[in-house]
């Protein structure tokens, strides 16, 4: 065995420069079943009768769970690809004129008479300084702040607060959500550096936001403080919006009062709410003409305004009339500023909407169409207000609640400052340019809309903060859940001691047990072994996962694990949906697919085993020699110089080419078949969640009463899949937390 000492002095040198078992571990020296002596005596090798089945080749390392390869899509980067070519730019820049820019396109009807409300116009200063602010307004938050930063701080395509929090999540260890593991990097778009500064105070932040727990709980409140405030906004700008435009109604019609507003208002949201479902794209397309040609009168009407009335409103441009503005009305020019704020009213929907368009289809619209237009529309108002100061009589209502929107901008402020110092590494200066400019700004606005809240401001807050409650009730008590679910897995030593037949008796037909664990067996599954008379004869565990694309390709939907030994027949499943994806597809194409899917695993799993025995035994065919009859016993890697690799695994898939498989790979497919033959049953979990006697109070309110309540009124799973009601068997199970 000298020269088999040999081999195994260089497979620990190999095995320390890095290398992998085949079931995807990493070898170490404490894995290894020899020890090497380093006094010449030679090496001593134990354990001869371990087997040889976890050997080392040269091949990517296999994680044991199915997390990482659940995130890794092949092609991931072309699927979110949006590099379209100009024509299809210019046209989706058309359509989100239409999505996007609606509630900005309309503010121009309501923003001066609210001002104004505050300021009564004495002087030219009013109006040069209310247009500087309303101008200057618009240049920082959509368009420097939006268009050239957030817009950037995209998580593949997706925008808004939660796309943000995703992003952050994947670059740290700060996630608070059930069933989300950390995704590979290799799915976002961007990459870390060379080691530098930047790196090292990101590697820092992280570490920090790792530790502090309160770090993850504050950043999961931003977020849902954010994501509730954009809902309660969204409940409101769309009626005031509308309400708006109609009316404007009133001093052309006789007779057109404010009832009559109220009623035309009504039936122009019920008709523009119920062709919602027709799709972003229809949708699109359907209302892009109108607020095109909207835009383009604004633009026009501005420029007759400025050449009618004063040209030199232009004068606005200049940022010191903001300064006199203040100087001259002092307090009540703090108070304009809640109505200067409504010119921005919909920007953070430039962000929110992005998963629907492209970065450059919105940048093109804004800075071609909307920014522009807007400009003209506000310089023509006032240059209007220059001549005739008595027309800014109250058109719409004295005050209408902008905060939300406010408040949504500072939570994206606060994010994105986030993400350039953790993800893009940015410079200090730059990276805290951000939030001192724009928060500063958005501050500013925030503070001077408050004094709106007495009057009709508390009607979003009050909406956003009930918003809140829910969001954030919904995932303390998921989270709680699934941890238990995490704490109360069945072990592998029990299944194996119940045996293939678990413990019962396994009939023809496929169980697809649907749970939230990547990893483990769940506890439900032991309810029902309990609970049902027999077992399906393949059982398999179905876990949904949500990744960060469009459209996951249906090739690629599922991914398998075996669990347990082959005549057990169990498997693990990872079904993964895009954004995008629609889950409600018809259950017998679901059923074929997986089932098809299921199918190349067996034959892939039988294949590379073949290969690897073929492989296995040429090696030690040709490097042990007959001496090493028995090395099927020995627990050695298997370590080859690439040629030898090559050509033994050409030879070994030329010999599995021509039908050297398993045997035993076609009685299970053959039992698989009768499995399907037999029909599918959806093994559903309806789990309750109750807190211990000895929690605290607070605890048990949320956990046995809110949290229950949105449990018992939530779609449950059943509802999201068209499976007919005999085809489901339910279980329920009880965690304390």
């Amino acid at each position: 065995m000298e020269g088999g000492g040999e081999d195994i002095e260089e497979a620990v040198g190999l095995m320390r420069r890095g290398s992998w078992w085949v079931d995807g571990s990493e070898v170490d020296s404490e894995s290894l079943p020899w020890s090497h002596e380093g006094d010449g005596e030679g090496t001593r090798m134990e354990g001869q009768g371990m087997s040889v089945r976890r050997r080392l080749v040269k091949k990517p390392k296999r994680a044991d769970s199915l997390d990482e390869e659940a995130m890794g899509i092949a092609d991931a980067h072309r699927l979110h690809d949006k590099d379209l070519s100009i024509w299809n730019t210019l046209a989706m820049a058309f359509q989100t004129l239409g999505v996007v820019y609606g509630d900005m396109g309309t503010s121009p009807l309501y923003v001066f008479s609210d001002v104004f409300s505050k300021v009564p116009i004495q002087s030219e200063i009013e109006v040069l300084g209310a247009l500087s602010l309303v101008m200057y307004t618009i240049a920082l938050i959509p368009f420097a702040k939006y268009v050239f930063v957030v817009l950037k701080a995209n998580d593949n395509g997706e925008g808004g607060t939660f796309a943000l929090y995703s992003l952050i999540c994947r670059y740290a260890k700060v996630n608070l959500l059930p069933n989300q593991q950390r995704a590979d990097e290799h799915i976002s778009s961007y990459k870390l550096k060379l080691p530098t500064p930047e790196l090292e105070r990101a590697l820092n932040i992280k570490e920090r936001l790792e530790q502090k727990s309160s770090l993850k709980t504050l950043l999961l409140l931003l977020v849902l403080m954010g994501t509730s405030m954009i809902i309660g906004d969204g409940i409101l700008t769309p009626a005031m919006s509308v309400m708006s435009a109609v009316s404007g109604l009133q001093g052309s019609i006789p007779g057109f009062n404010s009832d009559g507003v109220v009623l035309v208002s009504i039936v122009i949201l019920v008709g523009l709410f119920s062709i919602q479902s027709f799709g972003t794209g229809k949708v699109g397309f359907l209302f892009a003409p109108a607020l095109a040609l909207w835009f383009f009168s604004l633009g026009s009407i501005g420029i007759y305004n400025i050449i009618k009335y004063d040209i030199s409103v232009l004068r606005g441009l200049n940022p010191a009339y903001i300064y006199f503005f203040f100087k001259k009305n002092n307090r009540k020019a703090w108070s304009a500023l809640g109505g200067c704020v409504l010119c921005i009213t919909g920007a953070e929907a430039m962000f929110a909407d992005l998963g629907h368009f492209s970065v450059q289809s919105i940048q093109i619209a804004f800075t071609s169409v909307v920014f522009p237009c807007l400009l003209l529309a506000y310089m023509g108002q006032a240059a209007f207000l220059m001549k005739n100061p008595a027309s800014v009589e109250r058109i719409f209502y004295d005050s209408v609640p902008g905060i939300a929107e406010v408040g949504v901008m500072l939570v994206s402020t606060t994010l994105v400052t986030l993400v350039m110092l953790l993800i893009w590494q940015t410079n200090l200066f730059f990276a805290l340019s951000f939030p001192t400019i724009f928060g500063t700004v958005e501050l500013i606005y925030l503070c001077a809309v408050l004094t709106k809240v007495l009057e009709g401001g508390w009607l979003p807050l009050a909406f956003a903060s009930f918003f809140l409650c829910v969001m954030y009730t919904w995932n303390y008590g998921s989270v709680l859940k699934y941890q238990s679910e995490i704490r109360e897995k069945i072990s592998m030593d029990f299944m194996l001691d119940l045996g293939s037949s678990l413990g019962t008796v396994r009939v023809p037909g496929i169980g697809l047990l649907y749970n939230e664990l990547v990893q483990g067996i769940p506890s439900i599954f032991g309810q029902f072994l309990v609970n049902l008379p027999a077992m399906h004869s393949t059982i398999v565990f179905v876990c949904i996962k949500y990744v960060p694309i469009p459209v996951v390709p249906q090739e690629e939907r599922f991914l398998f694990r075996r669990l347990c030994p082959k005549d057990y027949h169990m498997f693990r499943c990872i079904a993964r949906y895009g954004y995008k994806d629609i889950r409600k597809e018809d259950h017998h194409a679901f059923e074929r697919l997986l089932v098809e899917s299921l199918e190349k695993f067996l034959r892939r799993e039988a294949h590379d085993l073949a290969l690897e025995n073929s492989a296995l035994e040429m090696h030690f065919e040709n490097d042990l020699g007959p001496s090493s009859s028995n090395a099927d016993e020995l627990r050695v890697p298997l370590l080859m110089d690439q040629q030898t690799t090559v050509g033994a695994m050409s030879i070994a898939q030329s010999n599995i080419m021509l039908g050297d498989e398993d045997p035993s790979l076609e009685f299970e497919l053959s039992d698989l078949r009768e499995a399907m033959d037999s029909g599918f049953t959806y093994l559903l979990a309806h789990g309750d969640v109750r807190a211990r006697k000895e929690s605290w109070f607070m605890k048990k309110l949320f956990i046995n009463y809110f949290y229950a309540f949105l449990r018992r009124n939530c779609r449950a799973g059943p509802a999201n899949m068209s499976v007919p009601h005999m085809n489901i068997i339910q279980v329920g199970m009880t965690y304390m937390v």
